[in-house]
C-alpha cells in the first residue's frame, strides 16, 4: 500500500502542477505599460549585502516589509509554499532588522496584553500583509494573520481519501492582529493589543460584489484601532469568474475600531495598499490589470479621531506599470515617492508555490506623486529588475539612505529571506 500511496502522490503532484500552470497562465496575461519608464536609475545586478542572522533566524516568505522613521525594517514571514499532502505548516513570524546600524535579523519576541497568549503565536501565526503607524510617539505593527483551521481526518480508515492520502485542505481565516512596539532590556517586543476577527465582518450590510466573505491581502494602519485592508474572493468560481471573465469582484474594506465597511467595491483583484503621511489620499495596486490607483479621503491625521463615514474618491489618473501590481511602499518618510513590486509571469509564480523548479522575474518601480497627492505619470523610474537569480517573485522593497550607506531591501513570496541591496554608487 506505501508504494500505492508514493505513486498517487506522484501522480497528484503532475496534476497540481499542470493545473495551476494553466489557471495561473489563464489570468497571467501581462498588462501592458501607459507610462515613459526613466531607466536611468537602474539597479541591473545589485551587491548583495548579507547581514548577520541570529541563531533562530529563518526568515522564510519575506512577503512583505515596512521601515520606521530610524531604519528599523519590520518583515512578514510566513511559509508559502503549497503543500500537496496534509503535512502541517510551520508558523511564520515577524523579523526585525536594523539597517541603519546594520544589525542583526531576529525574529521579534511576543508579549500579550489581550487573550492571544504568546503560544498561540507559535503555532497558529501566518502573517501575510503588514502596516507600520506610528503616531503620538508610538509604534504599532498591524499583521494579517491568515489563522488556520486544517479540516478532519475521515474518520473510516477504508476510506478512499485516507487510503490514497488525500489532501484534506485547510481553511484560512483572515484576522488583523495588532500590536504595539515596545523596548525592554533585551530590545524590541511585540504586544498584543487586540485581534480583529473576520467572522460576520460583512453580515447586516448589502452584499459587495464578492458576497461577504472576507480573504485579506494587505494592510494599511490609519488610527491606532483602524486600517483599510484589499479583500479578495476567496472562492473556486469567484477565482474562476475573475481570471475568465474579467469580472472585478475584489473591494477595500474599512475597520473603524468596530466593525468593517466596504470603502471601494468592484475591484480588480487589489493587492498592496498604502497612505499618505497625513491619511489625505489612499493607494492602492491591483494584481490583474496592474493598475496604480489614489483616492482622496475626508481622514484625519493618524493620531486624532476619525469621522464616522469614510468617503473616498478617485483622483485622475490610474497608472499602469507593466505587470501584475503587488506591495506598495513609501520611499521615506517624506511620502512623496512609492515604490511598487510586479510580476511579470504569474505562472511561474504559481509553479514555484507547488515547489517546481522554476524562478519568476522580479521587477521593482519607482513612482512620484504631484502636489495634490495624485500619481504623476511623468515620474516613474525602473529601480530594480532581475530575472529571478537574486531574488524571486520579488512582492515589495524599502529604501534606505544616510551619509554611510544605501540600501535597497527586497522582500518576497516564496525566497528564503529578503535581499539586501548595496547601491552606495548611487
Amino acid at each position: 500500500m506505501s508504494e500505492i500511496k508514493v505513486l498517487w502522490r506522484q501522480v497528484r503532484r503532475a496534476v497540481f502542477l499542470g493545473g495551476a500552470s494553466l489557471a495561473a497562465a489563464a489570468c497571467g496575461m501581462l498588462p501592458y505599460d501607459d507610462v515613459e519608464v526613466d531607466r536611468s536609475w537602474y539597479v541591473g545586478h545589485c551587491l548583495p549585502h548579507q547581514p548577520a542572522m541570529a541563531e533562530n533566524a529563518r526568515p522564510v516568505g519575506p512577503e512583505d516589509l515596512t521601515m520606521d522613521a530610524n531604519g528599523v525594517l519590520y518583515v512578514s514571514s510566513n511559509d508559502y509554499t503549497i503543500e500537496t499532502n496534509s503535512v502541517s505548516r510551520r508558523a511564520g513570524a515577524i523579523y526585525r532588522y536594523d539597517v541603519a546600524r546594520d544589525g542583526k535579523v531576529a525574529p521579534m519576541r511576543i508579549r500579550s496584553e489581550s487573550d492571544r497568549v504568546p503560544a498561540y503565536f507559535e503555532k497558529n501565526f501566518f502573517p501575510h500583509g503588514i502596516s507600520l503607524l506610528e503616531a503620538n510617539g508610538e509604534k504599532r505593527l498591524f499583521v494579517i494573520n491568515h489563522r488556520i483551521q486544517q479540516r478532519k481526518q475521515y474518520p473510516d480508515e477504508r476510506n478512499l481519501a485516507n487510503v490514497f492520502d488525500l489532501p484534506r485542505g485547510e481553511v484560512r481565516h483572515s484576522y488583523v492582529e495588532i500590536f504595539r512596539i515596545e523596548a525592554d532590556k533585551d530590545g524590541e517586543v511585540l504586544v498584543h493589543e487586540r485581534t480583529v476577527n473576520d467572522k460576520d465582518a460583512l453580515a447586516g450590510q448589502p452584499a459587495p460584489h464578492a458576497g461577504r466573505g472576507v480573504l485579506l491581502s494587505d494592510v494599511v494602519a490609519v488610527g491606532p484601532q483602524q486600517f483599510f485592508a484589499t479583500n479578495n474572493p476567496r472562492g473556486f468560481m469567484d477565482k474562476f469568474d475573475i481570471s475568465m471573465f474579467h469580472n472585478s469582484l475584489g473591494n477595500v474594506l474599512y475597520f473603524d475600531g468596530k466593525g468593517y465597511r466596504v470603502a471601494v467595491d468592484g475591484i480588480d483583484f487589489g493587492d498592496g495598499i498604502n497612505i499618505g503621511a497625513d491619511n489625505k489620499v489612499l493607494y492602492l495596486a491591483t494584481m490583474r490589470h496592474g493598475e496604480l490607483i489614489a483616492y482622496k479621503t475626508n481622514l484625519n491625521r493618524p493620531g486624532e479621531s476619525q469621522p464616522g463615514k469614510i468617503e473616498l474618491m478617485e483622483l485622475p489618473t490610474r497608472v499602469r506599470l507593466e505587470g501584475h501590481l503587488d506591495n506598495i511602499e513609501w520611499v521615506n518618510g517624506e511620502r512623496r515617492q512609492l515604490l511598487v513590486a510586479t510580476h511579470s509571469n504569474l505562472a511561474a509564480v504559481g509553479l514555484q508555490r507547488l515547489e517546481a523548479p522554476v524562478k519568476a522575474n522580479s521587477r521593482i518601480v519607482r513612482v512620484g506623486l504631484a502636489e495634490d497627492g495624485a500619481l504623476d505619470k511623468n515620474a516613474v523610474k525602473l529601480v530594480y529588475a532581475n530575472d529571478g537569480d537574486q531574488v524571486s517573485a520579488a512582492s515589495v522593497a524599502a529604501y534606505y539612505k544616510d551619509k554611510n550607506r544605501e540600501r535597497l531591501i527586497v522582500g518576497s513570496l516564496l525566497d528564503d529571506s529578503f535581499l539586501v541591496c548595496r547601491i552606495d554608487a548611487h
